[in-house]
């Protein structure tokens, strides 16, 4: 198996946000170890808003009694972009990708967000890396955050396929409040998630330029690492 030109496709069903989030750093660190080639792990999230390290709480216009009632959270993240959100009904893929060498950071964003519009599936969807993320006519129905710390990237995309749009109303999403957030299943595409994931992994593969292999993900990591960083997210809180 080529480290460089291979990226092993993992597909969850559900998985709580601080647990992937612990799992994306145990798997950058044996990408970066060059234990594992690259990996592109396709999941939903329960209700859970996120900011990146230059964001602010106060883009979330509910607090945490709020929060807590409607069944979500909030977590302020190291990646880059401002406040969003992720729940049911969104697909995101995070992308564990080699960007040392010659690679560059802002072609790799506009791969990511090309991907989305591709897979989609919806007509005149259309990226724009310069404000990461993918549109229909304006609207955003799909957003790129990432972090690169020693030339191997984590987080990813998310990528609205039929979500709850008055989540979006509690937040400033990524800094423009005159952005509607819209889905594929509003503007009128096929929002199944096998049919999504699908075309996601496959356009992501294509633009990266790596070959795909399905993997499990306790295959990709040993049940140790996995162990330690689920049982981080416990001593957390």
């Amino acid at each position: 198996m080529s480290l460089t030109s291979t990226a092993l496709v993992v597909k969850t069903d559900r998985v709580g946000f601080m647990e992937a989030w612990a799992i994306q750093r145990a798997l950058v660190g044996a990408r970066r170890a060059d234990a594992i080639p690259d990996v592109i792990w396709l999941l939903e999230h329960d209700p859970v808003y996120t900011t990146g390290r230059h964001g602010t709480r106060t883009d979330l216009f509910m607090d945490d009694a709020a929060l807590v009632a409607r069944g979500a959270r909030f977590a302020h993240t190291d990646r880059g972009g401002l406040m969003t959100w992720h729940g049911p009904g969104q697909s995101v893929a995070y992308v564990i990708h080699d960007l040392r060498g010659r690679r560059r950071v802002r072609p790799f964003v506009s791969a990511l967000a090309e991907a989305m519009a591709d897979a989609s599936g919806v007509e005149g969807a259309q990226s724009d890396d310069s404000t990461m993320g993918a549109y229909v006519e304006g609207r955003k129905i799909g957003s790129v955050g990432i972090r690169v710390a020693g030339g191997i990237s984590m987080h990813g995309i998310a990528l609205n396929r039929d979500v709850d749009l008055t989540w979006y109303q509690a937040i400033t999403a990524c800094g423009a409040p005159e952005v509607v957030a819209t889905s594929i299943a509003v503007e009128g595409g096929d929002p199944d998630r096998a049919r999504v994931e699908g075309a996601l992994a496959a356009a992501l593969g294509r633009r990266l330029g790596r070959e795909l292999r399905q993997a499990e993900l306790d295959a990709v990591l040993p049940a140790e690492a996995l162990r330690i960083a689920r049982e981080s997210v416990a001593v957390e809180g």
